[in-house]
């Protein structure tokens, strides 16, 4: 966990890394209400992949997730957001759910759009253009089979 928090290519669309000492005092801090932040990791040998999360620091509930560089492109991303969602679904009383991520960023604004993001508005965070999309948690999220095969088969779509 250390390590996903302070890679600099995993923390490249998320404000850069957080030294040691930041990352300490934001697990500690007691603001902010979460969902939690559930470990991503392969079924096979529990290897840690990277982490998700469902949090209120915006006052809305966000889907947040990041995974270690060498774990992406690989539909880790896909399978856990639509894990997330499901589980949201099911027991959150949420109308909608935010995400928010550089426009850089092209892998991660393509899944959130196939997993049923749009985009509320753009703004800027951490010195870099950012969209903050959004999706209903009473919509129907597309089938697992379908968010994998198209992650694999198209390329990200420009904005």
């Amino acid at each position: 966990m250390i390590r996903l928090l302070t890679d600099p290519v995993t923390r490249e669309y998320l404000g850069g890394a957080i030294d040691y000492a930041s990352r300490q005092a934001l697990e500690l801090s007691p603001l902010g209400l979460s969902w939690g932040r559930w470990v991503v990791c392969r079924g096979d040998d529990d290897a840690m992949l990277g982490s998700i999360s469902l949090d209120y620091d915006r006052g809305e509930l966000e889907l947040s997730y990041a995974l270690l560089p060498e774990h992406t492109g690989q539909g880790f991303a896909a399978e856990a957001c639509h894990a997330l969602l499901g589980w949201a679904q099911g027991e959150l009383e949420d109308e909608l759910v935010i995400a928010v991520t550089q426009t850089r960023n092209k892998r991660s604004l393509n899944l959130l759009r196939k997993l049923g993001f749009t985009v509320r508005r753009g703004l800027e965070e951490f010195g870099s253009q950012q969209l903050l999309l959004e999706r209903s948690l009473r919509d129907p999220l597309p089938s697992r089979e379908d968010v994998a095969l198209a992650m694999r088969s198209a390329p990200p779509r420009r904005l």
